[in-house]
């Protein structure tokens, strides 16, 4: 069975974006779920690893939005992706 290889836009904030000096990255991944494009995103940007994950799993304050919808309250890691979404990964955000 072929790999499927799916290009997305990635959209960092913060100090993801401070870590990979960009805040728009399109990627080639091979899977389609969104476990297969942060396994993707942190082979190319290895700081990202402790910044995002915690046991293999995004770490919970961690926000993640497929196509403007947040993946966590649903399929979360195993959320399908398909060519030409946008997935956006930010910090938690804090203010007053």
């Amino acid at each position: 069975m072929a790999t499927v290889t799916v290009k997305i836009k990635i959209k960092l904030f913060a100090n993801f974006r401070e870590v990979t000096r960009k805040k728009d990255i399109e990627i080639d991944v091979a899977g389609d779920t969104i476990r297969d494009v942060i396994s993707s995103l942190i082979s190319e940007y290895p700081g990202l690893g402790p910044l995002m994950l915690q046991d293999g799993e995004i770490k919970p304050y961690v926000n993640v939005l497929l196509n403007g919808k947040d993946v966590k309250s649903g399929k979360g890691m195993a959320a399908q992706i398909k060519e030409g979404d946008e997935l956006a990964i930010f910090p938690p955000v804090s203010g007053g």
